[in-house]
């Protein structure tokens, strides 16, 4: 900007008794909170099996009001058929397993008010918001037996790696798709940090987080050998009475697995003045 155009932008504020207007445009922050898997081992949302989460995130402001926000988010998941005492069938199944889970996602917000650091007649401080958008996100589940860890989708344990049928033994996919979506509410400690408080869920793409979604399959289909033994059978049915008959329900493919994160997010926000706009 040159030395006149200054000069000019000065003047004009000061002959209109404006103050030059702030626009909080970058925010850079991170969170920490819980994250809970819902899914066929946990059929409810139960934060008995609640573990630790943590991300960084950047929002561009357009206004006070929308937002966009670019997020890494890295968490735990795990579940347990033993921990549901509501349910024996599931507690009689056993069949458990444990995750990390690490998502890129982009999202949209929208403040129910008008959101602003700096104190103004038409801004508030604090706001609610929503927000939804679209992540990616890599899944790894495993178990543990007599007290090693067995990574399941090698295990094919629902028939997926077997070499009788050369068409199905491609195994799942361990990156998926989701829409995350979800409810927040922001306030302004100052004018360059806020707090949010945050709950989001995810509509993902895969039944196989807890690498459980069909049926049992045949002992002959589930071949995975440890020095010598063939573990596959042991990890596809983890039960006391063996439940695991063939082509009998394991779980259920009709509803696809999700995720949630709770948190609590702290945000610095770098403000960039503008000259008026001339009329």
């Amino acid at each position: 900007m040159s030395k006149s155009l200054q000069i000019f932008c000065l003047l004009l504020t000061l002959l209109l008794g404006a103050k030059i207007s702030y626009a909080q445009e970058n925010e850079f922050g991170f969170w920490a909170g819980t994250s809970v898997y819902v899914g066929d081992l946990n059929p409810t949302i139960s934060f008995k099996n609640a573990r630790w989460a943590s991300g960084a995130f950047y929002r561009y402001n357009f206004n006070n009001r929308m937002t966009v926000r670019a997020a890494m988010n890295y968490g735990f998941l795990d579940a347990d058929d033993s921990r549901i005492k509501r349910a024996p069938f599931l507690q009689q199944r056993n069949l458990d397993f444990k995750s990390h889970i690490a998502e890129l996602a982009a999202t949209f917000e929208i403040n129910f008010f008008k959101y602003s650091l700096i104190k103004s007649r038409d801004t508030k401080f604090w706001t609610p918001y929503i927000f939804i958008g679209a992540s990616m996100f890599y899944y790894n589940p495993y178990t543990k037996y007599d007290g090693r860890k067995y990574k399941l989708e090698s295990v094919g344990t629902e028939g997926q790696k077997t070499a009788n049928r050369p068409t199905k033994n491609r195994g799942y996919d361990q990156y998926s798709f989701a829409i995350p979506y979800g409810i927040g509410v922001k306030v302004a400690l100052n004018t360059n940090w806020a707090l949010n408080v945050e709950a989001s869920s995810r509509i993902t793409f895969t039944d196989y987080i807890d690498d459980v979604s069909g049926n049992y399959a045949e002992a002959e289909d589930v071949n995975y050998f440890v020095n010598g033994v063939n573990m596959g059978p042991l990890l596809a049915d983890k039960s006391a009475t063996h439940v695991g008959i063939p082509g009998k329900q394991r779980g259920t493919s009709k509803d696809k697995d999700r995720f949630i994160f709770v948190g609590v997010g702290l945000t610095y926000t770098i403000h960039t003045s503008k000259c008026p706009k001339v009329l």
